[in-house]
């Protein structure tokens, strides 16, 4: 019998208490049955979403493209859990991102407040875009930090 983590969905030693991969204790196993069907596993983000490796595996590359385009994964993959929760992680980024240009603009009457917060702003935008284009292409759902556990696309 095979055990899989129960995190990550990474195969692990059937004795394991701890994956490797991730570090996540093992509070229950999967079992492979011998069947070609990966067994799905929770991710730590979210204990409600499950995702199946092969899903992961076969849609991670559009998932991370959702940070560039976020209805992509919509478009390419519908289907896919994985891809519409990378989605809707990167539609919030990008209300976040709108919300903040157009509240920095607004502030712009004051030059130097808007010269000193819009970098820090956008380095912080940007870096949420990267963290979550890197989640995914590693297939993790995480949710993203501060507004992440919102859903407009379920």
């Amino acid at each position: 019998m095979t055990k899989f983590c129960t995190s990550c969905g990474k195969e692990i030693d059937d004795t394991s208490q701890y994956c490797n991969a991730c570090g996540a204790k093992q509070t229950s196993t999967h079992t492979d049955t011998g069947s070609q069907q990966v067994p799905p596993y929770q991710t730590p983000a979210s204990s409600q979403e499950v995702f199946s490796t092969d899903d992961i595996e076969k849609n991670k590359v559009v998932a991370a493209l959702a940070y560039l385009i976020f209805f992509l994964p919509l478009i390419v993959c519908p289907e896919s859990p994985f891809g519409r929760f990378h989605a809707n992680q990167g539609l919030l980024l990008l209300i976040v991102s709108v919300a903040g240009s157009v509240v920095i603009s607004i502030i712009n009457i004051i030059p130097l407040i808007a010269w000193i917060i819009s970098p820090f702003f956008y380095l912080a935008t940007f870096a949420l875009a990267v963290l979550g284009f890197v989640n995914a292409i590693n297939g993790k759902a995480k949710e993203l930090p501060l507004f992440g556990q919102y859903r407009i696309i379920r």
